[in-house]
């Protein structure tokens, strides 16, 4: 049987809007084989309201309302700390016959710049693969080796490559800060993510100060842009549904107050 972090990427699947408009299409399919017009019909206009949300203004209201409760701070306004932790996830590991790391994100990015700019002395980065990958390293692994590539000494950056999700990754920083003897933290994640890593650190014990490395761009456009229909919508509604299920999931079983 899948186990629960397994369980907890599978079943959100279930209810993300790009995947309900697909079961609701599918669904509307099989009414009209089975001469069911009329319950057809209304599917499919379900299926359009989806569609719809995604594409309004609403979605992208709740995005940014969501990532904007941490800004970010620019780096040599950012305070001294015993370490930088990074969150891994943001590199795409590398696949035969490409074997550079190469930058998704700019998580690591960020916590290089703040590295060179005397913010830390440490750098721990978290994070395994979710789902085993044979032959693979570590989702940290290799966003340590893109630090080592951008000239941080190989000396400073700690690698922790057995967490699954963000609260096995909080307990596993925790370890490692006290075996170290260190307190505050910069928390490097991005600006949507921040909330949930920032509670769930905070309940473990952690001093944090959260550092994010990318929030989304306000685009000037045409207001009536806002409402055409598109996957691009989906896609940011389903991101913000994909934090908020997350911060219910972990309040639910006692990670987060």
């Amino acid at each position: 049987m899948p186990d629960w972090i397994t369980l907890s990427k599978l079943l959100p699947q279930l209810i993300y809007p790009e995947n309900v408009v697909l079961w609701l299409m599918v669904l509307t399919f099989a009414l009209l084989l089975f001469r069911r017009a009329k319950s057809a019909g209304i599917v499919l206009g379900l299926a359009l309201i989806v569609v719809g949300i995604g594409s309004s203004p609403i979605a992208t209201s709740l995005y940014q309302q969501h990532e904007r409760q941490f800004q970010p701070v620019p780096i040599e306004k950012s305070p001294s700390t015993d370490a930088i932790v990074v969150l891994a996830g943001d590199v795409s590991i590398p696949v035969a016959p490409r074997v550079e790391v190469q930058v998704r994100g700019n998580r690591t990015i960020h916590a290089m710049r703040l590295y060179q700019a005397g913010k830390a002395s440490q750098v721990i980065i978290s994070g395994g693969n979710v789902f085993p990958q044979r032959g693979l390293e570590s989702e940290a692994a290799y966003s340590g080796a893109l630090l080592e590539e951008l000239g941080i000494p190989k000396s400073v950056i700690t690698v922790e490559g057995t967490s699954r999700n963000t609260r096995e990754n909080a307990v596993a920083v925790a370890r490692l800060l006290r075996e170290k003897n260190l307190r505050s933290v910069l928390l490097v994640t991005d600006a949507l993510h921040m909330p949930r890593a920032v509670a769930v650190f905070q309940a473990v014990g952690v001093e944090v100060i959260p550092s994010p490395s990318s929030i989304s761009a306000s685009m000037e456009q045409p207001q009536i842009l806002d409402w055409v229909p598109s996957m691009n919508g989906l896609g940011t509604l389903k991101s913000v549904l994909h934090e908020k299920i997350g911060i219910l999931a972990y309040r639910a079983r006692g990670w987060i107050e």
